[in-house]
């Protein structure tokens, strides 16, 4: 039968039969069966003298004739450790039909451990995350802040006494309190665009905006924001177009259009996604839930829905997985990077952590 005429026969299907045929269709293709044919050169020393070097368990190897060193299309990847590619694919799969399915649900799904899925997932958020970077460009963005408190949660040997007395306290920290960790937000109007940064502790401060305010990222645009202090002191050095208003009106009654009240919807909904959904994060990991709520925005902007099938999405994002050689190390160095960041706002008491790449040699 032609091809031609599958497709034909195929679009009256409904959309549960449309499901059905693709998890057949999965179960007998691994969309990782032809990746082997895009290796082009080394990924250690990127020379294209490249050879074939026989198969292990059904992959194909190279050897490099300039380092002399022996790969395949997964090393240096964060697909290097996997070795359940199947159970992969469908792991994948539900990442990007956005269903937040929690660990316990995909534990049973693909048969895997908890702490197997939660590698998985911070694996996959690596490789992805430096490639969701808006960029806003002429055009007005709404900008504000939010705080989640600063969490250790999941570390060992806490020099904490009294936990009871530990916890009324912290829930009691608002704002912009020394124990609070900031998440900068940018939406652009016309882009439709969504940006997340998570900045630093306490109040926020020059320094914080020069950080974010890059001029790479943000290029001749007019922010509406509340009138912060720093927020008009850092707009008016750098000249750019800032409209104001008072944070408990959330708009400027003499200019209705300066509000930011887009951007507060998304905060509101990051929020929920990570203290609902999540049941709260480590700080060590929040990085990584900020990729992922971009993702989810960046997906839903591109018409991506959950009553839709979109075919290639899950291939789309692995072609992105093979070709990556940076997500490995981002991944590699959540635990450096967390105890750089307490440093660096003046927490010390960080505990201790079982990642197994750096335990007991963690860079400060």
């Amino acid at each position: 039968m032609k091809l031609k005429t599958i497709k034909n026969r195929i679009k009256p299907l409904s959309v549960e039969d449309k499901k059905e045929l693709i998890a057949y269709i999965k179960s007998s293709y691994s969309i990782f069966d032809d990746r082997s044919m895009s290796v082009k050169s080394c990924p250690d020393c990127f020379s294209n003298n490249i050879v074939k070097n026989g198969k292990r368990k059904g992959i194909q190897k190279y050897v490099c004739r300039g380092c002399k060193k022996n790969f395949n299309y997964k090393t240096n990847t964060v697909l290097s450790k996997i070795q359940k590619l199947n159970q992969w694919n469908d792991f994948v799969d539900d990442f990007v039909s956005l269903n937040i399915t929690p660990l316990k649900e995909l534990k049973k799904k693909l048969y895997l451990s908890e702490q197997t899925i939660f590698d998985w997932r911070h694996k996959l958020i690596s490789a992805i995350s430096l490639k969701l970077e808006p960029v806003f460009s002429n055009e007005t963005v709404e900008f504000d802040e939010t705080f989640l408190r600063l969490s250790r949660k999941g570390r060992r040997n806490m020099t904490i006494t009294d936990k009871p007395g530990y916890r009324e306290w912290r829930r009691k920290l608002e704002g912009d309190s020394d124990y609070n960790v900031k998440v900068l937000f940018a939406f652009g109007r016309d882009s439709r665009q969504l940006d997340l940064y998570q900045s630093h502790t306490g109040r926020t401060s020059l320094v914080d905006m020069q950080n974010y305010f890059i001029g790479n990222k943000f290029k001749d645009i007019n922010v509406y924001s509340d009138g912060h202090n720093t927020y008009r002191s850092f707009f008016k050095t750098r000249e750019i177009h800032h409209g104001e208003f008072r944070s408990k009106y959330h708009i400027n009654p003499l200019d209705k259009d300066i509000h930011n009240q887009a951007v507060n919807s998304y905060i509101r909904g990051f929020k929920y996604f990570v203290n609902e959904h999540l049941r709260g994060v480590s700080t060590k990991y929040l990085d990584f839930y900020v990729e992922w709520y971009k993702f989810i925005h960046a997906s839903r902007l591109r018409a991506f829905n959950k009553d839709k099938v979109i075919f290639n999405v899950t291939s789309e994002v692995c072609d992105n997985l093979v070709n990556d050689r940076t997500g490995l190390e981002l991944y590699k160095q959540a635990e450096v990077s967390f105890v750089r960041f307490l440093n660096n706002n003046g927490r010390t008491n960080y505990g201790d952590c079982k990642n197994h790449y750096y335990a007991g040699k963690i860079a400060a």
